[in-house]
């Protein structure tokens, strides 16, 4: 997975080139410390970041500066080399800096803002300033309003702000509406930046190349000589201590209704005029408008739910999801799900698009395979109890 690719993309659309700051929002979680530092580090040592740059954590917990170096750096040697060193990352470090306080409290903002001002005395890093919300998504809403009271949202005449939010935006279409109309009171539409880390995965990235820089492939891309798509997100790791978010969500809204979609859009779509957001947003979007929608006479045989249970894989006893800290034990929220959807448009009608995704599945994949129709005549079909596999694009 190369995230310093995706990371990368970012930063250059924020003018890389810029002096700024990086401010995270639950630097202390999981997200944080398995994507985002690992990311950032990647962009630093290929020299990517900004001549003066500082990232500033913020959360409840209580880390000085020191601790915040010291938990990112045992980050970094977990997923980017174990025999990195204090004295070769150091450089990285210095850069990293922690407020503490709590962020659902909008008067507490004062300990960020002043941070803020400090660091950036320190680093020169002028007035620009991202804000990344590595939070639960009930936060966002606090944190914007937040901001706005301290004067931290608006852009000036010394320096921009820019907002990221990662998935989930809300809970359903309800939430979601409202969550952006909260966001718009207090920051612009071109302040805001909505992330899908799962668009870094390579196996992603490598979609639209593959479609659109082959003249081999776009000719067959459609209904008359492909029989079906597999789109696979399969886990061998359990929920990992996300209990509480998990057990609200589920793999459709955690997995399918955003990563996974977004993957089928991207094998579907028609070629963009331009490879730009707005290009590419505009007909991925056509793509989700011809999803044909699964009606409830239909569910038994389109959609798989599932949850894992209690097993010993590889000699070592796993727990089931029900035992998992914070997942209430008379849960029905899915950690696998299979889907049978249809793109119901002059390319792609009548073939059926498979997606699925698992948590605590035997092997670890991200997989998309494009399943081509058999040939008429099966002529290397030396076993009358076997038949030709079809060709297949991985």
């Amino acid at each position: 997975m190369k995230l310093g690719y995706f990371y990368k993309t970012i930063f250059m659309l924020m003018r890389v080139s810029e002096n700024q700051m990086l401010v995270i929002f639950g630097a202390s979680g999981d997200l944080t410390r398995r994507k985002l530092i690992p990311a950032l580090f990647a962009l630093h040592k290929q020299k990517l970041l900004p001549e003066a740059f500082a990232i500033v954590g913020a959360g409840r917990a209580d880390f000085s500066d020191e601790d915040f170096r010291k938990k990112t750096f045992e980050a970094l040697k977990e997923s980017a080399n174990k025999d990195l060193t204090r004295e070769s990352a150091d450089e990285f470090l210095r850069m990293l800096h922690y407020v503490s306080f709590d962020t659902s409290q909008p008067q507490a903002y004062s300990k960020l803002k002043e941070k803020i001002e400090h660091t950036t005395g320190e680093h020169g890093t002028g007035g620009n300033c991202i804000f990344y919300l590595a939070t639960p998504p009930d936060l966002y809403a606090t944190v914007a309003q937040s901001l706005a009271m301290h004067g931290l949202n608006t852009n000036t005449a010394s320096g921009w702000k820019r907002l990221i939010i990662e998935k989930p935006v809300g809970y359903n279409q309800r939430s979601a509406r409202e969550l952006h109309k909260s966001l718009y009171l207090y920051f612009n539409e071109n302040q805001l930046y909505r992330i899908d880390h799962y668009l870094g995965k390579e196996t992603v990235q490598n979609v639209m190349v593959t479609r659109f820089s082959n003249g081999i492939f776009e000719p067959l891309w459609n209904r008359n000589y492909i029989h079906h798509v597999e789109i696979t997100s399969a886990e061998s790791l359990g929920i990992e201590n996300r209990g509480g978010y998990y057990d609200k969500a589920g793999a459709l809204r955690d997995m399918v209704q955003n990563h996974l979609l977004q993957l089928m859009t991207l094998v579907a779509m028609e070629p963009p005029t331009l490879i730009t957001s707005n290009a590419i947003r505009n007909e991925t979007l056509k793509v989700l408008q011809s999803v044909r929608p699964v009606k409830a006479k239909e569910v038994e045989k389109s959609v798989i739910r599932g949850q894992y249970t209690e097993s010993t894989v590889r000699g070592i006893r796993m727990k089931s999801y029900r035992d998992e800290e914070g997942v209430n034990q008379d849960s029905r929220t899915e950690t696998f799900v299979a889907l049978k959807l249809f793109v119901e448009n002059w390319r792609w009608g009548g073939v059926p698009f498979f997606i699925r995704t698992g948590k605590r599945m035997p092997t670890r994949v991200t997989e998309l395979v494009i399943h081509f129709k058999p040939t008429p005549h099966k002529l290397f079909c030396f076993d009358e109890n076997r038949t030709n596999a079809d060709n297949q694009l991985v």
